[in-house]
């Protein structure tokens, strides 16, 4: 019959020279490791499995000890499973606590994989960040878990009232995906946006803004300064490539031999690679912006080296306005949809256009699979070429040239 245990015994017990000993007592097992380290355990049969197991506990005595086992004891007579009650009590804990996570801290915590998920779209990223950080401002203290639908929505429609319908989808889209990462961490119980219908259809959303001629000379003029930016609009201009792709554009993407531009798949927005030409106008422009620059840098980039893609465009992009005919407010997108439209006129072949511009859908879509895209490479060519003849022919400004050193 095993002895006893006594709180003497265990405070007086030797450590063994190697590994660990064991003294017991009706379950309750103290096991000593050469360390001198001490910890205790409870060793019974469990009601679910059938088998044997074993729970760890901490206690400063044995007293405490033995009134943790009289615990254990009285779960397992009411056919209770020790062990996995303290599963089920951590992941509770672990849960409670999750879902005590405040708005700016969720945010903060989602921003670095937020942003890892588009290596070459950081600029764009970031400030869709800073955008969802101003939008929830009103929430930051808030647990993320006691926000409600009814709460969010009248939130969206607050943003709705002050900013309009386009700036309410966009919060949408973004709270969207920001509640669906932390539900998946509980910090949140559920996505209350989840069948939010958007605040307007993506039909209604489109947009038609089209550039006139007067505004088109006067941004070539207002371009003419070879700044970064300058030359950043200039690209956008003689390809069609969206922001991103514009600002994201790298020496190593450029075929100078066979006058081509390569957008990668990681940055393009249907996640498939394209090559468009490069256009008779920018050859000298890219030429002097890729000169010296490794080719992982960034050719509108900024700090050192160009390792950092351009930023602070919406600025940017104020003073280009300010320089322009008076006339609705236009965007950077609406510089693509304007040189599409002007192609359009010019009778380009709609497949042609839509391949420049990278769309999977309209006549790519009826076609796919019948023409590869790279077919249509020197048809854009001829088309980039013409469009910039036209940039040409309504300005003074002269073609680019080198600027002597």
């Amino acid at each position: 019959m095993t002895k006893p245990l006594t709180q003497k015994i265990v405070d007086t017990t030797p450590a063994p020279k190697t590994g660990f000993k064991e003294l017991r007592e009706r379950g309750l097992v103290l096991r000593i490791t050469a360390t001198g380290l001490k910890s205790w355990s409870f060793e019974f049969r469990s009601p679910l499995t059938k088998k044997n197991a074993r729970i760890s506990f901490p206690a400063t005595s044995l007293d405490e000890a033995r009134k943790i086992v009289h615990r254990h004891r009285v779960a397992l007579s009411e056919g209770k499973d020790p062990s996995v009650e303290k599963k089920d009590a951590i992941v509770a804990e672990h849960v409670e606590r999750a879902r005590s996570v405040d708005v700016r801290t969720s945010l903060d915590k989602y921003e670095p994989s937020f942003l890892a998920d588009a290596p070459l779209k950081q600029v764009s990223r970031r400030d869709r960040m800073q955008r969802l950080r101003r939008i929830l401002t009103p929430l930051m203290e808030r647990a993320v878990s006691s926000i409600s639908q009814s709460e969010m929505v009248g939130h969206l429609d607050d943003v709705r009232t002050n900013s309009g319908p386009i700036a309410a989808n966009r919060a949408h889209a973004e709270i969207r995906a920001w509640l669906g990462w932390a539900k998946l961490r509980d910090h949140a119980r559920e996505n209350v946006l989840d069948r939010v219908p958007k605040q307007v259809s993506e039909k209604s959303r489109e947009r038609a803004r089209v550039l006139t001629d007067a505004e088109l000379a006067a941004m070539m003029s207002a371009t003419s300064d070879r700044s970064t930016f300058s030359d950043f609009m200039r690209v956008l201009l003689h390809t069609a490539a969206r922001r991103d792709e514009g600002a994201s554009m790298q020496p190593r993407w450029f075929d100078f031999d066979e006058r081509t531009i390569t957008i990668p798949a990681i940055v393009s927005k249907t996640g498939r690679a394209r090559v468009i030409p490069m256009a008779k106008a920018i050859v000298a422009l890219l030429t002097m912006r890729v000169e010296g620059l490794a080719p992982g840098a960034y050719i509108f980039g900024e700090g050192s080296g160009f390792r950092a893609p351009l930023q602070g465009w919406d600025k940017q992009t104020t003073k280009v306005r300010a320089a322009m005919p008076a006339g609705d407010r236009w965007t950077l997108h609406d510089i693509r949809r304007t040189v599409a439209t002007r192609m359009h006129k010019a009778k380009v072949h709609p497949l042609v256009v839509e391949d420049l511009l990278g769309h999977l859908t309209g006549v790519r879509k009826g076609v796919a699979g019948v023409y590869n895209a790279a077919e249509t490479v020197e048809d854009q060519r001829l088309a980039l070429d013409a469009w910039g003849a036209q940039l040409e022919a309504l300005t003074n400004v002269v073609p680019f040239k080198r600027v002597a050193a």
